[in-house]
């Protein structure tokens, strides 16, 4: 902590303080950033023992912008807690900071507000020894009136409190102020600033445009302090990029409030706001006003764009045409400050990432963010969805926290509802309760702003003024997305052709193995990635610590095959609103849940490029549908090609051309579809095309592409194989078995060849799955608990098999007629070729395929069913042929030896 001072000085202010604003404006700010006088206060003492004899100048001090976490103050904590990372120094309870402050002489007669961008959770200010004003919304500024508590020409002791304990009994887990995500900080963010504005001043500027009429409607509220009527007027200036208007209306005011409505026409050269052309418009009004011989001024400001959301029958429509969402779930993760940032080059480094991995979504899960992500979002053509610190249970009757949800939803909507990018607001996450209090929010905000579209809950109850709906299922069935399959003939059309627009909620969620080398990124963060060192111990102590890169590698690489899928398999959906993935990056909370592609910095883990990830989620997409990913090589391959278009144009005259490619990349099929234009706002069958797979007589993985005029490409794997009529026949040197019987024992005593395929029903293991575990094993703890498999590709076992060190959809039937054998037990040195990754928490060694040396013999073990539609399935028959070839040759030489007593662990028969 910084060394105390007992006094501060004073904050002189002089007059060059008038030279920050411009020159016609009355309006006066004082920037109070830099050192403030600074306390804890864990017992929350101070704020009932103020005494009017003494003003108690705080003990330390502190720089503000800032949060407590950047000064090491709090409880240091010792622990590694295993389900979120570990805040290095933890405070809840109020903090105090302190300023002398001289307010200046010029101020007499103006309104005094003390001003704070972003804090959490409740602010209060005290002057000198009395509390004059305190302030508890979460998701938009803290803008307390001094005016009547200050005098111009003195100084006063302003103290300021911040108590960031909960204030209502609202949900632990939602990310405006969790420990899961950012953490549960104190300080103040941001602007900080004392105002002095004049007695007659706008209190809310709000426009909403009218696109049919080319024109905006202004609503202000204008604030009369001075106890008279006064006549005045107020000239509107309207900019644009190559545009400018002025318009000017009286006014006369005679009471303390006065609405105002004006219509603007911006004429003919108006542009619209979309994700492709974020065209922008700034208004300013500025309100001259008199009162007998006295003036005042008072200028506002705002941004917007000329767009209109309306609820379409299955999209969200933007002027007048359907959007699609492809977005993802921010979830305030923000390791490297532990708050969200209030600085407009973070937030437009994150609003550039979403457009490079083509995306024009998204959801802020239980929380909203501060200004600069708006500003960001509506320069870049993002959309938007909004919503309160608001989860489960929390609509659940408590009239306290109902009135919090009712004023915190009208100050979002105050705050931020003319930012062209907030085009859907929510009132919370999956929340339960009592629905007529969602209701009631819903209803309200709709009638309070129709900038908007608006829904209750996300993947809950629906009430009646929904006008979209974030869910995992409808009525019609389940529209939710979080794995893909080894085919691609279907889609979540059927399901989301409800009443209202339907947005797949949290799609994806598949888990990634850590990569142990991002704890080095925490060295400068409040938090710090102890979990991950805890795993990394594990896996040290169960012996595979080499092979930690490899296990995050491999699941990475699963679940980018994953996420490709999902993604596709929503845009095939032309009756789907959008999806929001779970998500682009890692979420650190709830038991640690590192699904994304990206880091919870927002940098790539290296998994797959943008642009390789753009080729399935961009504005226009190649798809196509196929009934399977394996085939025999007599049999053929058709495709039904699809162009998703939800791009700015029509495509005409659209080139549309097929290939295939075999390993090598050499073109082996081609064709091209009929040249035919093609709409956009939608998804459209362009034709289809088939090819005979008779030639291809070895085993081998082709790719098949699809492109648009060149531009727009997109491709597939597929893999065929030969019949592979004779596979597992014993000889006298081999044994092929299901069972480990006298036969199998007495080969290997002989120094013969055995390859045990036990039935899955006979082993003793988990449960083979193709899928790495959902969301995290830590908070979903069911079986399997395993994230993918690591294929020891170069292994001659697979010299007929064609594979890479992870799984692709060939592996598909081989895993899911599998079972996994826990091999903790088995020898350190004895690693599978076919090897399971544990869940991150437990670490043990699992495999399905292994060899080893048994006694005199060698042993070849396959936990695969090799009996059920072997007829039916091309990539196990050629697996085990592989299997065949590489145990009668001279390759088969297992190093490690294995006593049969493992061997017999893992039977049940």
């Amino acid at each position: 902590m910084k060394k105390a001072k007992l006094c501060l000085k004073v904050l002189m202010i002089t007059g060059l303080l008038l030279s920050f604003m411009p020159s016609r404006s009355q309006t006066q700010e004082i920037d109070l950033s830099g050192t403030w006088g600074f306390q804890t206060d864990v017992m929350d003492f101070r704020r009932g023992s103020l005494s009017p004899r003494y003003k108690h100048a705080l003990q330390e001090t502190i720089v503000l912008p800032g949060i407590t976490d950047d000064y090491q103050i709090g409880y240091k904590v010792p622990y590694r807690y295993i389900d979120r990372l570990t805040r290095k120094y933890e405070y809840m309870g109020p903090a105090w900071y302190q300023r002398d402050i001289a307010i200046p002489k010029e101020w007499k007669g103006k309104r005094i507000f003390m001003y704070f961008e972003r804090t959490h959770w409740l602010s209060s200010v005290f002057v000198d020894t009395k509390e004059v004003s305190r302030i508890d919304y979460i998701s938009v500024p803290h803008n307390h009136e001094l005016t009547e508590f200050v005098t111009p020409g003195q100084t006063h002791r302003i103290t300021v409190g911040i108590d960031n304990r909960f204030q209502y009994n609202t949900h632990k887990w939602d990310h405006a102020h969790t420990e899961f995500t950012q953490i549960n900080w104190n300080g103040i963010l941001g602007a900080i600033k004392l105002v002095a504005i004049d007695p007659v001043y706008i209190d809310d500027l709000q426009v909403y445009p009218n696109i049919a009429e080319k024109s905006v409607k202004v609503k202000m509220q204008i604030r009369n302090r001075t106890n008279k009527p006064v006549n005045g007027v107020a000239r509107f200036v309207i900019n644009g990029i190559n545009y400018q208007l002025h318009k000017k209306i009286d006014l006369k005011i005679t009471d303390t409030l006065a609405l105002v409505e004006e219509t603007i026409v911006l004429g003919k050269e108006m542009k619209l706001w979309d994700e492709f052309n974020p065209n922008l418009y700034t208004i300013k009004c500025t309100l001259n006003t008199k009162s007998e011989k006295t003036g005042y001024q008072h200028d506002k400001a705002a941004t917007f764009g000329m767009r209109e959301v309306t609820q379409g029958k299955n999209h969200v429509m933007l002027n007048n045409r359907p959007i699609h969402l492809r977005g993802t779930v921010e979830n305030a993760v923000f390791p490297k400050t532990g708050h969200a940032p209030v600085d407009d080059a973070e937030w437009e480094r994150i609003i550039k990432i979403l457009k490079d991995y083509g995306m024009n979504h998204l959801r802020f899960h239980s929380w909203c963010p501060p200004a600069a992500a708006f500003r960001m979002a509506d320069k870049h053509g993002i959309y938007f969805e909004v919503e309160m610190p608001m989860w489960g249970k929390d609509a659940e009757p408590d009239e306290a926290r109902y009135n919090f949800f009712r004023r915190e939803m009208r100050a979002i909507l105050k705050e931020y509802g003319n930012h062209p990018s907030f085009v859907l607001y929510c009132n919370g996450n999956e929340i339960t309760g009592n629905f007529d209090f969602i209701e009631e929010l819903t209803a309200d905000a709709k009638a309070l702003d129709s900038r908007h579209l608006f829904s209750g809950s996300t993947a809950r109850t629906r009430v009646k003024s929904d006008q979209y709906y974030v869910s995992q299922q409808t009525n019609k069935g389940p529209v939710k997305v979080y794995e893909g399959l080894p085919y691609t003939n279907w889609d979540r059309s059927k399901e989301s052709d409800v009443d209202v627009p339907v947005i797949s909620h949290e799609s994806g969620q598949r888990c990634i193995y850590p990569d142990f080398r991002e704890i080095r990124k925490y060295d400068k963060s409040p938090v710090e990635a102890r979990n991950f060192e805890v795993f990394k111990e594990l896996l040290d102590k169960n012996g595979m610590l080499d092979q930690a890169h490899d296990f995050f590698r491999a699941s990475g690489a699963l679940t980018v095959l994953e996420y490709k899928a999902v993604t596709e398999a929503l845009l095939r959906s032309a009756k789907s609103a959008g999806f929001q993935l779970l998500s682009l990056n890692d979420f650190p909370g709830q038991g640690y849940a590192p699904v994304g592609l990206l880091d919870p910095f927002w940098d790539s883990k290296g998994l797959v490029t943008a642009g390789k990830f753009r080729e399935s989620c961009a504005p226009t997409v190649a798809l196509l549908r196929y009934a399977q990913s394996s085939y025999f090589n007599n049999e053929s391959f058709t495709g039904n090609a699809e162009v998703y278009n939800f791009s700015n144009t029509p495509l005409k005259n659209a080139r549309i051309k097929w290939w295939v490619t075999n390993a090598h990349g050499k073109i082996v099929k081609k064709g091209n579809l009929k040249t035919q234009s093609i709409g956009n706002d939608g998804v459209f069958p362009v034709g289809s095309f088939a090819f005979d797979l008779k030639g291809f007589n070895a085993a081998q993985q082709l790719t098949v592409h699809v492109s648009v005029n060149e531009q727009v490409r997109n491709s597939w794997n597929i893999w065929v194989f030969p019949k592979n009529e004779t596979i597992m026949q014993s000889t006298d040197d081999i044994l092929y078995t299901t069972t480990y019987d006298d036969k199998a024992k007495q080969f290997l005593s002989q120094g013969k060849k055995v390859v045990l395929c036990p039935l899955p029903s006979n082993v003793k293991g988990r449960a083979s799955t193709f899928h790495n575990h959902f969301w995290n094993p830590i908070m979903f703890a069911w079986a399997p608990m395993t994230i993918g498999a690591l294929i020891k590709e170069d292994h001659p076992v697979f010299n007929r098999f064609v594979t890479s060190y992870h799984t692709d959809w060939q592996w598909w039937d081989i895993l899911n007629n599998a079972k996994v054998i826990e091999m903790q037990d088995a020898p350190k040195e004895l690693r599978p070729f076919i090897q399971i990754i544990d869940a991150y928490d437990n670490n043990e060694k699992l495999g399905i395929g292994f060899e080893a040396k048994v006694g005199n013999g060698k042993l070849l073990v396959l936990a695969v069913d090799t009996q059920k539609d072997m007829s039916k399935r091309p990539a196990t028959r050629q697996l085990l042929a592989s299997v065949d070839e590489y145990v009668k040759s001279d390759q088969f030489e297992p190093r490690v030896a294995l006593d049969e007593s493992f061997i017999r662990s893992f039977l049940l028969k």
